[in-house]
């Protein structure tokens, strides 16, 4: 297996929508956090732009990112995308390059 993988997600609710995307958005933590391979799954909403979120996410490997990413929460999500959001969220995906932190 790979290494580590970092995630940062950027979710961009449309204006209105942004208590409902909330909700939608912390219905997938703990569900998400029980995979297995979720190191951390952090959800943080900006304080200038109430409309904008980002997930910060480690995993232990791509390839259970991917396992994630195909799971029914994932999916139920999905489905509301073009109803809470103004584009698909922004996914990208990061390996850390200096050590970790003593």
């Amino acid at each position: 297996m790979a290494g580590k993988v970092s995630v940062f997600a950027y979710v961009h609710a449309k204006p209105g929508k942004e208590e409902a995307t909330r909700q939608a958005l912390l219905a997938l933590v703990g569900p998400t956090r029980a995979e297995e391979g979720c190191l951390s799954y952090d959800l943080h909403q900006s304080t200038a732009d109430r409309t904008q979120f980002i997930f910060y996410e480690n995993w232990t490997s791509r390839e259970l990112l991917e396992k994630h990413r195909g799971s029914a929460h994932i999916a139920a999500f999905r489905a509301r995308v073009s109803e809470l959001l103004t584009q698909p969220p922004d996914i990208q995906i990061w390996e850390m390059v200096s050590s970790p932190a003593a």
